[in-house]
């Protein structure tokens, strides 16, 4: 599969259009899902807190008020007399007790019972028939406390309270029974849940103590316990549900939220069956887009690589249709321009190369055998300190100096030498002129260690002496350096009678016609554009009677791989 994607353009990009067409379309189906699922079950989860929260305040509340309704009644003195005396005044204690439940009578039932367990008053239309026992349940755990007692009770009655009344030597004397049934916790709990939640209320031992839905709490409640005893989360019977808890603190119950899941099992099978179908389908239609859009791409790219093929077995003739106006159309546009160039350019260097080997040829034939005037020169030497005659002796060790450079293997030698060489030249037309000229050198130590073309600056001084001040008796010439734009100029001027305007021209225009009497200045001209382009060689000034200016522009260059790198840019 590797080597089928790599081995064609066209697959790439088929593979390339498949897949990010098709992964963010399922990435984000499956990311929406998610995220939806998530909102809806942090909503429905903020949801039962504040349901939650409700009923926990509103159960805290009622105790609250039991606590301190039974506190009254246990130290009244007429519910005490009442249960000493066995011919009490029923209207007083009913006052009393009727005042005192005035606000609870609608959540619960209040009794007081005996120490033998008899309801002997009670907010009830009747006297319930029954007995509690004293011996154990809701009157034993009260008679153990002083504090407000809570049990589950069966028989329809969900839950019962109770607490004793003491004398003050703490003798029991009976107790006052807060019963609740199954309607009273409706009339309590109503609207403080959504209806198509659930609310259960469980005693310490998880046993339920009222449930909205009767027919469930067995089930429901066993469940859960056995949810809880394993460690496990709570999830019901079958899953569908959330169940969020809380603590009663002054009861020790647990209130739990039953509340229906929004995606239920069923509901994400669907969402999953639906989306895979549209991934299915988005998959037939990415396929059929890929498809068409590679090769839509990959003609052009087919065809191109056909031509370069053609280029590099030689046809540099080889062109190619554009029917096409977009990336691809300019891409084939652009490659017919570069064969094109590529033809001039090869035209050019092949000229170049002409230019070069002609301009050495000349440079060569005019060296007269450089060899054997060294020789002669060196010769000239020693008779001129044998007959003691030193002026001979400095022209010839100056100039077999100037041709040993111009012999030596190096094309490329640094300004510092090359300033060496003219002043070499210096001495010896000095003494040819007899002192009739000063030249001056302002040469920045920048520079002194940039790479030249070997002997450049000898044509520019000899043209400035022998052209300029050379029929003067104060003639002057300068030589110095610039940086212009990042590049070298090195000029020459002179105080001499000018350049004529048609050679100025001629130098300006760095045309090849060059009268034979300046043949060094188009040799210098020439090579330096041989070696770093057109935008490189020679420029003039000049101002009749009052002296001319010749400037050489060269790149800046301090190594031979900057030289080499220079041509072939």
């Amino acid at each position: 599969m590797n080597t089928w994607i790599r081995r064609s353009f066209r697959n790439r990009i088929f593979v390339t259009v498949l897949i990010m067409a098709l992964l963010p379309l399922i990435f984000c189906n499956i990311l929406m899902m998610h995220f939806q699922i998530q909102r809806s079950e942090s909503n429905l989860t903020i949801e039962a807190e504040r349901q939650l929260t409700q009923l926990t305040q509103t159960l805290d509340s009622l105790c609250l008020s039991y606590e301190q309704m039974t506190d009254e009644l246990c130290h009244s003195t007429a519910v005490r007399c009442a249960l000493r005396d066995s011919n009490p005044s029923s209207r007083v204690l009913y006052q009393l007790l009727f005042r005192e439940s005035d606000s609870l009578r609608e959540f619960a039932r209040i009794d007081v019972v005996d120490r033998y367990g008899q309801c002997l008053y009670t907010t009830h239309k009747t006297l319930p028939a029954r007995t509690l026992p004293t011996d154990w349940g809701i009157l034993h755990a009260a008679a153990q406390t002083d504090q407000l007692v809570y049990r589950c009770d069966e028989d329809g009655i969900a839950l019962t309270a109770a607490r004793t009344v003491r004398r003050y030597n703490d003798e029991i004397l009976g107790y006052i029974v807060i019963i609740m049934e199954e309607t009273h916790f409706d009339l309590l709990f109503d609207d403080l849940y959504l209806p198509t939640n659930d609310v259960l209320l469980l005693d310490p031992l998880w046993h339920t103590v009222y449930h909205t839905q009767p027919s469930q709490e067995d089930t429901t409640a066993t469940v859960l316990r056995q949810q809880l005893m394993s460690g496990s989360s709570l999830t019901g019977t079958n899953g569908e549900y959330y169940f969020h808890t809380a603590t009663h603190k002054l009861t020790g119950f647990t209130i739990i939220l039953q509340q229906p899941k929004t995606v239920t099992t069923p509901v994400v099978h669907t969402i999953y069956a639906v989306s895979g179908l549209m991934s299915f389908l988005c998959l037939l239609l990415c396929l059929w887009c890929a498809w068409v859009l590679s090769r839509y791409l990959s003609e052009p790219v087919k065809l191109l690589d056909a031509a370069m093929a053609q280029v590099e077995h030689g046809n540099y003739n080889i062109r190619m249709d554009i029917d096409r106006e977009d990336e691809l159309g300019r891409l084939s546009s652009r490659f017919n321009h570069m064969t094109d160039e590529y033809l001039s350019n090869l035209s050019r260097s092949v000229q170049r190369q002409k230019e070069l080997n002609d301009t050495q040829l000349r440079m060569m034939q005019a060296q007269l055998n450089p060899h054997f005037l060294y020789n002669t020169l060196d010769t000239m030497k020693w008779l001129g300190v044998a007959h003691q005659v030193p002026q001979v002796a400095t022209l010839a060790t100056d100039l077999a100096t100037i041709l040993r450079a111009g012999i030596s293997g190096s094309e490329f030698i640094t300004l510092d030498d090359e300033l060496e060489l003219i002043e070499r030249y210096l001495d010896i037309q000095t003494l040819r002129f007899e002192d009739r000229f000063t030249c001056e050198m302002d040469i920045s130590e920048r520079f002194r260690g940039c790479l030249v073309p070997k002997l450049l600056l000898q044509p520019l001084v000899e043209n400035a002496l022998i052209h300029g001040v050379a029929n003067q008796d104060d003639g002057y010439i300068k030589l110095w350096t610039e940086e212009q734009d990042g590049d070298l100029l090195l000029c020459v001027s002179d105080n001499g009678c000018g350049i004529p305007d048609d050679m100025l021209s001629r130098l300006n225009s760095k045309t090849c016609d060059m009268p034979q009497g300046h043949l060094g200045l188009f040799n210098v001209s020439t090579i330096i554009r041989l070696h770093f382009g057109e935008t490189y060689g020679i420029s003039a000034k000049s101002k009749p009677g009052e002296g001319s200016c010749v400037r050489l522009r060269l790149p800046i260059c301090f190594s031979l791989e900057e030289v080499h790198s220079q041509n072939r840019h």
